[in-house]
Parts: structure tokens; sequence; C-alpha cells
């Protein structure tokens, strides 16, 4: 049990770095694709000119924020939860349902990782592009299938570590969110 809770801090350690690269990447895209927006819409209404292809841009952009940013949300527990009954119960109760929903989630993001990736290879095959401007549609698709991916390693990451701890008896109240007074 310890060789495997020692392999999954490293897998962890490593995901978080990963993690805070790609956060630090999908901040800068999203910084330019702001800047193309602005370019676009002062080049429609000033010149009349607007940048082709910033709808299509646009959409690979999002994708990327969207989806590489899952793993990233859940390893810094920043995900929105709905705890109007759970902060009441016991905290092994507490403990358990969170390992549920984890469980429930995990079992539901592994075969949208899995056919994901199919779908963007396919898209890369293919080498679909856009409607209207020949914008490579296959980078968003592979965001999501990485994404979803990474999405689901790390749910498996966060499963095992609070079910290590609750079978050694660590579980703590840091560990199980509760709700938080409102301002």
């Amino acid at each position: 049990m310890k060789k495997v809770a020692s392999v999954l801090l490293s897998v962890e350690g490593a995901l978080a770095r990963f993690n805070t690269g790609v956060v630090v990447a999908c901040g800068l895209l999203l910084f330019v694709f702001i800047f193309m927006v602005v370019s676009d819409v002062s080049g429609r209404y000033l010149f009349l000119k607007p940048v082709p292809g910033t709808q299509e841009v646009g959409e690979n952009v999002l994708a990327f924020v969207i989806f590489l940013g899952w793993a990233a949300v859940l390893a810094n527990r920043q995900h929105i939860r709905v705890l109007i009954m759970v902060d009441r119960l016991p905290l092994r109760w507490r403990a358990g349902l969170e390992m549920l929903a984890l469980a429930i989630g995990l079992a539901m993001m592994a075969p949208i990782a899995y056919y994901s990736v199919t779908f963007a290879y396919n898209s890369y095959v293919m080498k679909e592009v856009g409607f209207t401007y020949n914008v490579p549609r296959y980078p968003g698709k592979m965001a999501f299938a990485l994404g979803s991916t990474l999405f689901a390693i790390q749910l498996l990451i966060t499963f095992f570590a609070r079910l290590f701890a609750t079978l050694s008896g660590r579980i703590t109240e840091a560990e199980i969110p509760v709700a938080k007074e409102q301002v």
C-alpha cells in the first residue's frame, strides 16, 4: 500500500507541475485571443475589414482554455460544490460520499476520455477544417481529448488519495470540503 501511495504522490506531483504550465499557457492563449477579438471588432466597425477566421480560432482557443483546465481545477479544489446537506454529516460519511462522487465521475469520464481520443485522431487524419475559413478544427478536439484524459487521471488519483487517507484513519476536516459562510 505504501508503494502504491508513493507512486500516486509522484504522479500527482508531475500532474500538478504540468497543470501549472497548462494554466499559464492557456492564460497567455486567452490574452492573445482577446487581442484578436478586439482587432476583429475594431476592424469591422472602423475599417469595414474584420479579421478573418476569428470565430473559428476562438472555438479552438476556448476548447483549450476550458477543457485543459478541468484537471487543475479538481487538483486545487476550486470546483463548485453544492453542500446543502453534506456538511451536516459526520466526517466518515462525507468522505464516503466524496469517494462515491469521485467514482461516479471517473466512471463517466473514462469512456469520454477514451472515445474523445479516437474522435480527435479521426479529425486529425481527415484534416478537418472550419466551414468558412480553412482553420483546422482538430486542435480543439485534441484539447478536449487531452483535457478529459487528464481529468480522468486526476479523478483516479484523488479517489485513491481519499481512499488511502480514509482507510488509514488519517482523514481530516481539511481534506473533506464543508460549506463556507456567506459574507
